[in-house]
């Protein structure tokens, strides 16, 4: 059985695979601490990995501006997952903006052969 590492600090945030983040993925809604569990019944650290890149990505979605960045270019849902997936987070725990947008950038860029 895999277990996950405990994140202590931001740097300790497992990466998760595209498949695991976008699990039932609405950042407008946090899913229960349970549902969040039950994704990832077979490893607790997983779900709490889970949790902190979500909530790292709703947080960022909530900044002043961010909204817009995410509706003004072709950037599809997957690749936003892909980067969240993997994104190290800052010590704040949270993804950093300029290099989070630039990364999803290079993602729908790679995806759409430019």
């Amino acid at each position: 059985m895999k277990r996950t590492p405990f994140p202590a600090r931001p740097a300790d945030v497992a990466p998760l695979s595209v498949q695991e983040f976008a699990i039932d993925l609405d950042v407008a809604q946090t899913p229960s601490l349970d549902a969040v569990c039950g994704w990832f019944s077979d490893d607790a650290n997983r779900a709490l990995v889970w949790l902190v890149r979500f909530q790292a990505l709703k947080s960022l979605r909530e900044r002043a501006g961010m909204a817009d960045w995410f509706r003004s270019a072709p950037r599809a849902s997957r690749d936003v997952c892909e980067v969240a997936a993997r994104f190290t987070l800052n010590d704040c725990w949270e993804f950093d903006q300029a290099a989070f947008c630039s990364a999803v950038d290079a993602v729908a860029a790679r995806r759409s052969g430019v």
